[in-house]
């Protein structure tokens, strides 16, 4: 289909469902580029998964993001792989092919995922600091790695599995020695979004034993820094004894994942050490937190406050935060 032009300006149209019959659609990419995105579109939301595994390979991977947001079934997503990859054996896919196809690449299937050339560095960190995979894929491909590579329990590849970790049987954890989470990279708590709960408590565990980090009162703000989302298990009291300094350590995206549990143990001296985005996030959730707690007890739900409550008034002027406690 061609874009229409009325006096003088081009338009673009949806293509006619009466001229598309489901298997024989092909997309014709030209320079009218807001048409050609019109047609793609077209394909993925009347076409089936022929159309869509007929789609060029070139297209796809340039407007992965643009697909990536389409609210169409997942199995049309997932078989956009199909068309990158082509005739391509796994193992031989390119890490730049990757890189550009990353929008989509949590659509691809666990087993195709470990297929991939997991010797190669880059191909296992890429896939290690992809935040949308979910445990089935990283475990599957943590299970592959463990078979290809008998030293995975060296800090040197610990650091480029990241949240494949989430993967890992906590059994073969346990029988890594505890200073080698010492020599864990800053980056790696903050890549295991896979992990469960119960995870990221053992991975705290381990790093709170004497020969890693120590208990949280003698955390540095670099210390606080490495533990990443692994902030978000430890407890009320643990957090309240944290040294002041250190809370500058705390990120606004571990903050976001931090419960209002633990949150409310905060101290007004640890407040003053947080950054302004850290401030406001938990200005938000104790706000929510507040609500929720009026919401309840207006129901007739009993209400047990909690020991160390906190009200916090944050106000933003001229980039300098001025906040309240009571």
């Amino acid at each position: 289909m061609r874009s229409e032009t009325f006096q003088g300006k081009s338009a673009v149209h949806m293509p006619f469902l009466e001229y598309m019959h489901k298997g024989h659609c092909r997309l014709k990419v030209t320079k009218d580029y807001m048409q050609t995105a019109v047609n793609a579109f077209a394909i993925f939301v009347s076409g089936d998964l022929i159309d869509v595994k007929n789609l060029p390979a070139s297209y796809v991977l340039n407007s992965a993001r643009t697909i990536a947001m389409m609210k169409v079934e997942r199995e049309k997503l997932a078989a956009t792989w199909y068309v990158v990859k082509g005739s391509t054996p796994t193992v031989n896919v390119t890490y730049e092919t990757l890189e550009k196809f990353r929008p989509l690449f949590k659509h691809v299937n666990a087993r195709e995922i470990a297929r991939l050339n997991l010797s190669d560095d880059r191909i296992l960190s890429y896939i290690g600091t992809h935040p949308d995979l979910n445990r089935h894929q990283v475990g599957v491909v943590a299970s592959r790695y463990i078979q290809l590579n008998p030293r995975w329990t060296e800090p040197r590849y610990l650091n480029l599995m990241n949240n494949l970790l989430c993967g890992v049987p906590m059994i073969f954890m346990r029988r890594i020695p505890e200073n080698t989470y010492l020599q864990l990279t800053h980056q790696i708590f903050y890549h295991i979004r896979a992990c469960d709960p119960l995870q990221r408590r053992f991975y705290l565990t381990m790093m709170m034993r004497t020969q890693a980090l120590g208990k949280s009162y003698s955390w540095s703000a670099r210390e606080v820094s490495r533990l990443g989302l692994l902030l978000a298990e430890v407890s009320g009291s643990d957090l309240s004894a944290v040294n002041p300094e250190a809370m500058s350590g705390i990120t606004s995206q571990v903050m976001l994942e931090m419960p209002i549990q633990s949150l409310l143990s905060i101290t007004e001296m640890q407040l003053r050490y947080l950054d302004t985005k850290c401030l406001n996030i938990l200005a938000r959730k104790l706000i929510s937190y507040q609500e929720h707690l009026e919401s309840s007890s207006f129901k007739g739900y009993p209400i047990w406050p909690p020991r160390y409550s906190i009200i916090l008034v944050v106000c933003v002027v001229h980039g300098v935060v001025y906040y309240n406690q009571f």
